[in-house]
Parts: structure tokens; sequence; C-alpha cells
């Protein structure tokens, strides 16, 4: 934590923080205020803060640490709600001139109020940072849909990641956009949930997007299409097998293609049966 013993450090008024903290977790509606107040369930929850400040002439800075714990206590329900969650920030403020010769060029309130502003608002972000998570990963179908709409940011990752686990199918056109996506880890992340809902429209995707000559891209997209499986998987496995001029991208399809067969062939002996 950062260091606060110092005189020069701001004073906080933790009384304050932990009303402010303790109403932004009610106000989640995941908590209530007693065991009597309703089904949701009676948390504690911990905050450690450190701060520090710099000031030099008529400008200063604060910046803060902030840990918040909570545990509800039922270890052994199926949906707990606890979490440790860790954020840091700063905040600048200006320094008012001393008003006479040698007076403190510092006033503590100026250096007080921007600290616990900062302190209060890095809390509210980590609360709301886990209530955002805990409605992709449990919420209504609409708040993974409202995540995948973002620009960009690890809500929607794992709001892709979401559609996947959760066997999100509606979901699957806004992913197989994702496919393009400038990032690597978005494109790579959206093939990861079509090949969990085992959407064949990928296939034809990147069969259609992917260059032949990315040997990076074509590792991980013949590896996906052995997966996916069909007709069109198969032909394109076949073709990047007889046709590539990268003897180990020729090496890596045939394989693939063999897997792909296996895999269907079983799946038919089991439909069989």
């Amino acid at each position: 934590m950062l260091p606060t013993e110092d005189a020069s450090s701001p004073r906080l008024d933790e009384a304050r923080i932990a009303g402010a903290i303790r109403q932004h977790l009610l106000s989640t509606g995941l908590f209530s205020l007693s065991a009597d107040a309703g089904a949701a369930p009676v948390a504690r929850a911990a905050a450690q803060i450190g701060v520090d400040a710099v000031e030099v002439g008529a400008k200063g800075a604060v910046r803060a640490q902030v840990h918040l714990r909570l545990d509800d206590g039922r270890t052994s329900a199926p949906d707990p709600l606890s979490f440790e969650l860790d954020g840091r920030g700063s905040e600048n403020y200006a320094v008012p001139m001393p008003r006479r010769k040698g007076a403190a060029p510092v006033t503590p309130s100026a250096r007080d109020a921007a600290a616990q502003g900062l302190v209060v608002r890095i809390a509210d972000d980590l609360i709301d940072g886990y209530v955002a998570r805990r409605q992709i990963a449990q919420g209504p179908p609409a708040a993974v849909h409202a995540a995948l709409a973002a620009d960009g940011g690890e809500l929607r990752d794992e709001a892709i990641r979401a559609v996947g686990e959760r066997k999100l199918r509606d979901e699957a056109p806004r992913l197989l956009k994702l496919l393009n996506d400038p990032e690597e880890r978005t494109r790579d992340a959206a093939l990861g949930a079509l090949i969990a809902l085992g959407d064949r429209r990928a296939v034809s995707e990147l069969t259609r997007t992917r260059s032949l000559r990315d040997r990076r891209e074509m590792r991980k997209i013949i590896e996906a299409i052995s997966i996916l499986g069909g007709e069109e998987a198969d032909q394109y496995l076949s073709f990047v097998a007889a046709t590539h001029d990268d003897d180990e991208i020729r090496a890596e399809a045939a394989a693939a293609r063999a897997r792909l067969e296996r895999r269907e062939t079983d799946a038919t002996a089991l439909g069989s049966r």
C-alpha cells in the first residue's frame, strides 16, 4: 500500500468512505441492510486504502490504492457473493497560495478533499465493474448483448466468452462480425465462442477472409475449422493440404482433415446406435 503516516499525507474521513462504499453496494440491489431485509444475502465488506500526495508550487497530485474484499459467508451456496478487487488512480488539485508571509503553502482541506473523492471514485469503479461482470456471467442475455455492442475493453471480451459458455446462440451474428476485428485478442475470443456454439457459419467467414499466406492465422483456422466440421470445412482442408506452398501448413491441414473425418465417423457411429 502507499504510505499514509507522513505528516504531509492526506487525511481521510474513514467513516464517510465506509458509508459511501456501503451505500454504493446497497444501490446495486445485490445486498440488504440486514438478514430480515429480504432475500438478498448479507455480506461483510472490508477496504484497505493507501494514499500519498506530491505538491510542487501551486500544483498538487494525490495517488490512491484501494483493495476491496467482500464475502457473504455462503461458502456452500451455488452463487455466493464474494470478491477481492484492487484499483488505483491519481487526481490533480490546486494548492492555494499562502495568505501571509511564512504561512504554510498547503491547505490540508484541498489535499484531503482530493484524496477523499479519489478513494470513493476508485471504490465505485471497482464495485460497478464487479456488478457488470456478474451481469455478463449470470444476468439476462440482454446484459451480454449490451456489453458486446461496446467499442472494446475487458467487459466486451468477457461478454464474448460468456456467449460461448452460456450458449447464447442469438449473439452468433455479432461474433461472426468480430472475426474481422482489428484486435487479434478479440478475433480469437470470438472464434472460441463460435466453436463453443458449434456454429459452422464461422467456416465460411474464416475461409473467405483469411489470407492463405499468413502462417500464424492459418494454423489457428485449420484447427478451428477441423473442430467445427462439415462439408465446407472438409473441402477447405483438402484444398490447403493439396495446394499450399508451405510444407508445414500442408501437413497440418492434412492432419486436421484426418481428425475431422475421425470425429464425424465417430459421431455417425454413435448416432446409429
